[in-house]
Formats: C-alpha cells, structure tokens, sequence
C-alpha cells in the first residue's frame, strides 16, 4: 500500500506547491518503498532536515520510525487541518508505505533576531539581555533564571487562519491557580481568524479594557522583570512574534516600579523610588492643580498673571495646545530615525518654544509647566501608564477649567471612586492603598533590603 494519496493532494493544493517557493516537497524512498515529506523551507533547520532525511534511510518502518528519526517531537496525526497547521508553523510532515497517518516532525528554526538588550526598560547595571520575537528564546530566558519544578509553560494556538502560539507561564506554588484557570480558559474560547498584533490584541480579548486608558497587564521586555514576577505569584503571557511579555494580575503600584531601583543600594532605591512616585503623580496632577490656583484670587499675582474670566479660558487654550505640541513632538521622535531625533529635539526647543514665546503665543509659565509635566511623564516606567496619566491630566484640565478649585476637587474624587472600582481580576486596582495594606503602602515608598525580599 502506497502512502495516503488523498493527504499527499490535500498538501498540495492547500500548500500552493508550484506558487509558494519554500514549499518544498521531497519524495523520499528506500528500494521500491515510497514515501514523501513537505516542509517549509523559511522555517526549518536545514541541519535538522538532514538528519531526518538520514533517520529515514536508517529505519524505514513506520512503527520503529518515531523511535529512530534524530529530531525530538514526533507525533503521528489523522486530522487534515491540524496536519495543515502544523506545517506552517515550520514542521515536517512525513507520509510513508503502509501508514494512513501523517508524522508530523518537529524542525522548526524561526528567523529571529539576535538577544540585545531592551530598550524601553534600560539600566546602568545588571543583565543586558531582553526577550526577542520567538517564543522558544523568550521561554529559554525565563528558565535560564528559574530552575524551579514548580515553574509551568503551556501553550496554546490561537487564531484560525494564521496560529499564533501563547505561552502561559506560572509557578504552580505561588501564582492564584483559579486566575491560571480562568486566564486559559479565555485563551481556548478566543474565536478570531489572525492574531497578527499578538500581545495587544490578546489583551484587548481577555481583559476586555474598552474604553479604560488605564492599562490591566503590564509589559515587560526584561528577562529579570518577568521572573521575578514570577516569583511573586504573577503570571505571564507569551506570545510568539512578539519581544515583550505580558505580566498579570497588576495593580497602579506596579507600574511605578522599574528594575533600576533593585540595581541600588537601598537608600538609593528608596530615593530613587520616592522620587519617581513624584513624578508620576505630578504628570497628572502638576498642570490642573496649578491652574485651579492660578484661577484663585491674590495666587495669581505672585505669578505675575494678570487673570480674568475672559483670558482664564484663554489660559485653558493655551494649555490644550502646548499639550497637543508635546504629544505631536513624541509621535515625531517615533517616527524619525535614529539619526534625526536630536534635530527634532533642537527643533522643538529652538522655533518652537523660544519663537512662541518671543511672539506671545504662549505664556512662559505655561511652558514651564508644561516641559515639567511631560517630563515627569517620560519618568514614569510603564509607557501604558504615562499614555493613560496624559489623558487624565486633559479632562482635570478641563473639570478646572468649569469649576475652577472645586472642578479640581470634583474631577480628583471621580478619578478615585473610578480607580477604586477598577479590578485585575479580583486584585483591586488601587491596592494597597484601597484596601489600606500599611506595610505594602510604604512599599511604594522605600525599597526593603536584600535580607528581607525572599524573591531577590
């Protein structure tokens, strides 16, 4: 009996054989046997290709094959689409005499980039390597700090036309096994047909965030970061194609800490740590509370503004457009090359900034205020966050701009009952601040010793 025919035309067409250059099909045979193997030449090892073509000529039964072909996983399968699946995801499929199954080899080799360091979570000391774009590199970096029995990894392929591979990575002591349950029976019920923008759209799946600025996960392109994460009960979601990780459950704490603080002593990491809780909450809060004082009688002349109901909206104008300048100058160094960026910044600083204000455009408290904001907004560690703080700090801004000191104190209040009811999960957003957690509270604050951290 010849190999499944009806399988080997099955290939052949769904595989566009004579369109697509790197479908290779190899008719492979032994004396009067037959036997044929497709495979994609983009995505395989071409060593591991080799050894199979000689762990063929070794054995040719079917039922000694799986034992003597030099490759790892090799799985017999029935089932055309997944046999279909499998193969561009970068595996071999082998049909040989007398087998009505397919054997599906595992040769995969992804073009990847080489490991570098991260470049939005940099630090003067430690370790310089960050997750890359394959899943196996970014699993191999997990395990290479975590030599732990507990440490589990399950994948799952997602989306119909094109699977995506999500890796969920938990410590079965540590993490909530009830979240880990709930989280990949979401994953297993997504019914999407491309999963192209991996990471972000898997958020956008699970955790539902709508019309919420504020972020639920946070991402991490740091080896370090996610395992001691890890290590704190958290869990991670890996996505194939996709450098960074995401972290789950977070709360607003979270976001306010960065590797580098760890990388200090603790006097120092506490300073540091201090200093960026500061800064983030001034990114937000700096601008509408000096406009609510600017707007109160007698506060104004130590300013040397001069204002009234007709030029406090003025004010307000003039804000929302410096605001709007920053933003535009951050979506400019995005999109310039490397090469350019310091033109753009001198730019930005020279006809920007002094023109206007040789002009009259702007007032120059406006755009001091405004360069301390955005500052204070590039200090916070998680883009997510920052992105979410600007949007906060627009409508504080314009709940001053109505009510003046009372919009500021209406529109504080309304951020908090909103962050107070926001959940990860069933971790609350604003933990441990709502509920009070005194010892976590100071956390915030001060970075503990090296002696009292049990995940270090």
């Amino acid at each position: 009996m010849r190999y499944d025919e009806k399988l080997d035309l099955y290939l052949k067409k769904k595989t566009h054989l004579y369109q697509n250059f790197d479908v290779v099909r190899r008719e492979v045979g032994l004396g009067l046997k037959k036997g044929v193997l497709y495979y994609l030449s983009s995505l395989v090892n071409e060593v591991a290709i080799t050894n199979l073509l000689e762990g063929i000529k070794v054995a040719w039964s079917a039922s000694t094959m799986e034992k003597t072909l030099f490759n790892g996983s090799v799985l017999k399968k029935t089932n055309q689409e997944e046999i279909l699946d499998d193969f561009f995801s970068g595996n071999a499929i082998l049909l040989l005499e007398n087998l009505k199954s397919a054997m599906v080899i595992d040769v995969r080799s992804y073009p990847s980039r080489a490991i570098s360091e991260p470049t939005s979570e940099q630090t003067i000391r430690g370790s310089r390597d960050g997750f890359t774009e394959s899943i196996n590199t970014n699993v191999g970096l997990i395990r290479r700090r975590i030599k732990d029995t507990h440490l589990m990894i399950e994948t799952f392929n997602v989306s119909k036309k094109s699977a995506i591979s999500v890796a969920v990575c938990y410590l079965s002591d540590q993490a909530d096994l009830g979240i880990v349950e709930d989280l990949k029976k979401k994953i297993q019920e997504i019914d999407v047909n491309s999963l192209v923008m991996s990471d972000r759209a898997l958020e956008e799946i699970i955790f539902k965030q709508r019309f919420s600025p504020f972020p639920l996960v946070r991402y991490t392109e740091r080896p370090d970061v996610a395992s001691i994460n890890l290590m704190n009960g958290k869990i991670l979601l890996i996505c194939d194609t996709s450098a960074s990780v995401i972290i789950t459950p977070t709360t607003f704490i979270d976001h306010t800490k960065h590797v580098e603080e760890f990388r200090q002593s603790p006097l120092i990491g506490s300073f540091t740590r201090l200093l960026r809780s500061i800064a983030v909450l001034l990114s937000f809060l700096l601008l509408p509370l000096w406009l609510a004082l600017v707007k109160t009688d007698g506060f104004h002349n130590g300013l040397e503004i001069e204002v009234t109901l007709q030029n406090s909206h003025l004010l307000v104008v003039q804000i929302f457009v410096a605001e709007l300048i920053f933003e535009l100058l951050r979506i400019a160094s995005i999109h310039t090359p490397s090469q350019l960026t310091s033109a753009v910044g001198l730019i930005a600083a020279i006809v920007l900034s002094q023109v206007s204000l040789d002009l009259g455009l702007f007032l120059p408290e406006i755009i001091l205020m405004c360069a301390i904001s955005a500052i204070c907004g590039f200090a916070t560690p998680s883009y997510e966050l920052s992105m979410a703080n600007k949007v906060m700090k627009l409508i504080l801004i314009l709940f001053v701009a109505v009510g003046g000191k009372v919009g500021f104190l209406i529109g504080i209040t309304l951020l908090y009952i909103y962050l107070s009811c926001l959940k990860t999960w069933d971790m609350p957003y604003l933990y441990p601040f709502c509920p009070l957690d005194t010892k976590k509270a100071l956390d915030l604050f001060s970075r503990s010793s090296a002696k009292k951290r049990k995940n270090l």
